[in-house]
């Protein structure tokens, strides 16, 4: 039989990965000191393990729901009297293996809780999930965009890290040249103890640029949804809207009320659901705000449908300075969902060769594959080409 503790400490790091794949932190720097507080506190109390979880791991009031609900999926059944962590302990005692999840608990993010029929409750919430990431926004009814749009609260799209130019004491990967000298002068010159530093890693910055045009109108609602989720989860996001002109919206999002903050953009920008000028818009961003938003090597995301009354000669120029100014240029289209959709359009016919990636955006799936590109891409740059990378819908 295998040592308790290694096995424990096995199925608890099982139990980080859920974490990890619903977007939460549990690296090693967050899984260490949760596995030493396991040490020191009492499985079979629930109460306490439940504040193990939060303390290291929740970030944000709203995220403790989603918390309980990763745990609950961990632990797996209750026990007779609904004492889960000590259920979940004398199952672990009697088999001796780790506890093995399947994709189906990783999603048990319903508001159902252990009662009968629970099984078939989460069989039938899960597939409604499914149907719903596959769907077009377009059709969606109004029931089914209120859960389209808490489902895309949850969310959270890993950045990716970065390389920071600063660097950090420890490691092993180059000598710290100006600490090596300092710890010399106490030995008189002589290089007895050498000093390491490695760079430090951080969030790779994101800009969005939204279209809230008139084309765009049937999306722009869920899309602002999707760019208040982005801009909660992470301090390295800049938001921008546009249609006949460019205005920032950042700090009209930093709000724990999303219908409050949204409320806040459709009030403050005066062209909502008009006319289209893309290249203008991203003129106006590369002059005012290119160099303070993408000095640190940001992704720029640009959600439209590509439908443009500008010139297509100012789309080409604007968009190629855009594209050398940022680590990487994704375009997505909602429009790719449609059947034979082919970018015909003059200003998507200028644009497209200086997008590093064309993408779909037209339902939930489309949205979390963006998540899962930038963590790809996070740590390299792009191979510019002649042609965009387009992405099948």
């Amino acid at each position: 039989m295998p040592d308790p503790g290694t096995v424990l400490t096995r199925n608890w790091l099982h139990f980080g990965r859920i974490l990890r794949s619903l977007g939460f932190d549990a690296g090693p720097v967050r899984m260490l000191p949760f596995l030493t507080a396991l040490t020191v506190i009492d499985l079979g109390r629930a109460d306490d393990l439940r504040t193990a979880v939060h303390a290291h791991f929740g970030r944000r009031r709203d995220e403790l729901p989603i918390l309980d609900r990763a745990l609950a999926a961990f632990l797996g059944a209750h026990g007779p009297d609904g004492d889960a962590a000590a259920s979940s302990r004398t199952a672990v005692r009697e088999r001796g293996a780790a506890v093995t999840l399947t994709g189906r608990q990783l999603k048990v993010l319903d508001e159902g809780e252990g009662a009968e029929g629970a099984e078939e409750e989460e069989v039938a919430s899960y597939s409604q999930v499914e149907v719903l990431r596959q769907k077009d926004f377009d059709t969606l009814t109004e029931a089914e965009t209120a859960e389209v749009r808490r489902l895309i609260r949850l969310m959270r799209l890993p950045a990716g890290l970065t390389r920071s130019r600063r660097a950090r004491a420890g490691g092993r990967d180059r000598l710290d040249i100006r600490r090596l000298l300092r710890r010399s002068l106490r030995f008189g010159g002589e290089l007895l103890v050498f000093s390491w530093k490695s760079p430090t890693l951080r969030p790779r910055p994101l800009v969005l640029l939204c279209d809230i045009s008139g084309s765009m109108e049937r999306y722009t609602r869920l899309l602002l949804n999707f760019a208040y989720a982005l801009k909660n989860a992470s301090t390295r996001v800049e938001t921008f809207v546009f249609a006949t002109r460019l205005t920032r919206i950042t700090r009209l999002l930093r709000s724990h009320d999303i219908d409050a903050a949204l409320n806040r953009v459709t009030a403050s920008v005066d062209d909502w659901s008009g006319g289209t000028r893309i290249g203008e818009a991203i003129e106006t961003f590369n002059r005012r705000y290119a160099r303070r938003v993408l000095g640190h090597g940001a992704t720029v995301a640009l959600i439209s449908d590509g439908w443009d009354r500008g010139d297509a000669a100012q789309m080409r120029q604007a968009i190629a300075r855009l594209q050398r100014s940022c680590h990487r240029l994704i375009w997505m289209n909602p429009l790719m969902g449609a059947p034979g959709y082919e970018p015909l359009t003059l200003g998507l016919q200028a644009a497209l060769p200086f997008v590093d990636d064309f993408l779909p955006a037209h339902n939930l799936a489309n949205l979390e594959a963006l998540g899962a590109l930038l963590l790809e891409t996070a740590s390299r740059r792009p191979v510019r080409r002649q042609t965009p990378v387009v992405a099948t819908a």
